[in-house]
């Protein structure tokens, strides 16, 4: 017997496209998953048909999505950025602590994965899951609003579904934690930026900025649309490949001083270093050049002067990598 509070989500990597694959990882989200059946309708006419005819409509074209958003945990979570980002170097740093280095894969076809849900029927009766096969992850959110747990969220394009399977159960780690605002600390600058390496956190040679009130970056990797070929009776036949990669995000910064409106003026190039820290465990956001959007500082009717700024993240030429991502855990592999 189920509750409506038993609902699950569980990933499991494929070893070739939409393969049937058990979930392995299990997140604590209300993750939220679309089915779409597109149709296609006959245009030709006939005498006394004047109604759209069941004859003369099929499925032309089925694909899904899902977004996964969860609490940023201290066990499991490189698993999920590493759906998105595509490359990880994981060493370990002590007795109990691994370092995965997380940074933007450059080989197609962008690994695939089952996700599948548990969606629980009203009454508690027991019921099948959904499993979604050939599923590419294309964007991955990292949010940090004040007062709040650092917010996950990963997108996915969904290939196939299987409605006739229980699934496999639910399981989570013993002795995760999450990360939240309140841990976490900015470094923002066009000072010397340290780059991490498979076992150092990196850094910034600044000062931390006391002013910024919420931050949030994405990743979106553009994978293509294509692949409805024929013979896939209107499903896709193989992995998405990879598009161009963008780094985009905003930021909320207090008036306290004019570097951020000059920095956007000027169009120069900052560093930012994001980091949280829950014990042993971490999780580092390394942006080595972003370029600010538009908006010069207002007034506020007497309150606080506040700048909600966008950015963009750019390849400076002279960092190895145009983002890393950082995650500290007892977690031994992704």
């Amino acid at each position: 017997m189920t509750t409506q509070l038993d609902f699950s989500v569980g990933l499991g990597l494929e070893a070739a496209f939409a393969t049937i694959t058990p979930a392995t990882r299990f997140f604590e989200s209300e993750a939220k998953a679309k089915w779409d059946v597109k149709t296609a309708m006959s245009k030709g006419l006939r005498p006394t048909k004047g109604v759209d005819r069941t004859s003369r409509q099929s499925i032309s074209h089925v694909e899904g999505t899902m977004d996964i958003t969860v609490d940023a945990p201290t066990r499991g979570l490189g698993f999920l950025i590493n759906a998105v980002m595509g490359s990880v170097v994981t060493t370990n740093v002590s007795t109990g602590l691994t370092q995965q280095v997380h940074t933007l894969s450059t080989t197609d076809p962008v690994p695939t994965y089952a996700v599948q849900e548990v969606v629980p029927l009203l009454g508690g009766a027991a019921n099948n899951a959904h499993i979604f096969r050939g599923c590419a992850f294309d964007s991955l959110t990292i949010d940090a609003k004040e007062g709040e747990y650092v917010a996950v969220t990963a997108s996915a394009l969904l290939s196939r579904i299987l409605v006739t399977s229980p699934g496999v159960a639910a399981a989570y780690p013993s002795d995760d934690g999450l990360f939240s605002y309140v841990q976490g600390q900015i470094f923002l600058g066009d000072g010397v930026l340290t780059e991490p390496t498979t076992t150092a956190l990196a850094s910034l040679a600044v000062t931390s900025a006391v002013n910024i009130a919420d931050f949030s970056v994405t990743v979106k990797r553009n994978l293509d649309q294509k692949g409805f070929n024929l013979g896939g009776a209107g499903l896709r036949r193989r992995a998405p490949v990879l598009g161009k990669p963008q780094i985009t995000g905003k930021l909320t910064a207090e008036y306290t001083d004019n570097v951020l409106r000059d920095a956007y003026l000027a169009q120069t190039s900052l560093a930012c270093v994001l980091t949280f820290t829950n014990g042993t465990a971490v999780l580092q956001v390394v942006l080595p050049a972003i370029r600010l959007g538009g908006e010069v500082p207002a007034s506020n009717g007497g309150e606080t002067v506040t700048q909600s700024i966008p950015f963009t993240a750019f390849d400076n030429g002279t960092a190895t990598q145009p983002i890393w991502i950082v995650y500290r855990s007892a977690d031994t592999a992704p």
